[in-house]
Order: C-alpha cells, then structure tokens, then sequence
C-alpha cells in the first residue's frame, strides 16, 4: 500500500480506538498533503509511517498525539509477534527413527494369516 492509502488506514485505527482530536486532525492534515501520491506504486509499510509520525515536532509537543500513535504500534507489535509465532516450527522435534517392536510384527504376521 501507498502512504496516501496507509494514512488512511491509520485514521481509520484512530477512530476505531477513540483517540484524541488532535490525533485525527494530523493525520487528516497528512491525508491532504499525501493526496498527490494517492496513485503511486511506491509501496510503504504501516510501521514506518507510524516511525515517522512520532518525529514529527507537532506529535513530540503533544502527548495525547504521542501516546495514540503509540497505541497504534503497540496493537502492530503485537499483531505481528502473534504471526510470527503461529508461523515459527516448532521447538522440538523428534526425527529419530526407531524400529517397530517385535510384538507389532507378530499381530501384522498373525493379522495376514486370518486374512489369507
């Protein structure tokens, strides 16, 4: 996704979660100067416009700014760790090979001549 089209993602988080005024009104603000770049192919992620954002000097002098975008990575953070560890194998897996009892050999055998 574009920056244009991860704004608006964003804003759309921002008043899923209840955020602060100001929070929505930065990033309508970003949504009107990104408007040139609304077809671009240059491919963004979510987490470095959220990186960006918190360096702006207007969320530095604002906590309630501050502390929503942080919300919002917190939620990416653990979104992402929940993914990451569905997709991640397993700990421990045991590959040895081990030949089957005699016991198993004997019913196979005693299970063919019934069969037969």
């Amino acid at each position: 996704m574009n920056l244009y089209e991860q704004l608006q993602v964003i804003h759309e988080r921002l008043n899923n979660i209840g955020a602060h005024e100001d929070s929505i009104a930065l990033v309508e603000k970003l949504l009107k100067r990104a408007e040139p770049t609304r077809y671009d192919r240059t491919q963004i992620s979510q987490m470095q416009v959220l990186r960006h954002m918190l360096r702006m000097p207007d969320v530095i002098d604002n906590y309630d700014i501050y502390n929503d975008l942080q919300e919002l990575m917190g939620e990416h953070s653990e979104v992402d760790l929940m993914a990451r560890e569905e997709a991640a194998p397993p700990a421990y897996e045991d590959t040895t090979r081990r030949p089957k009892p005699r016991s198993y050999y004997k019913a196979r055998k005693a299970k063919e001549k019934k069969s037969s």
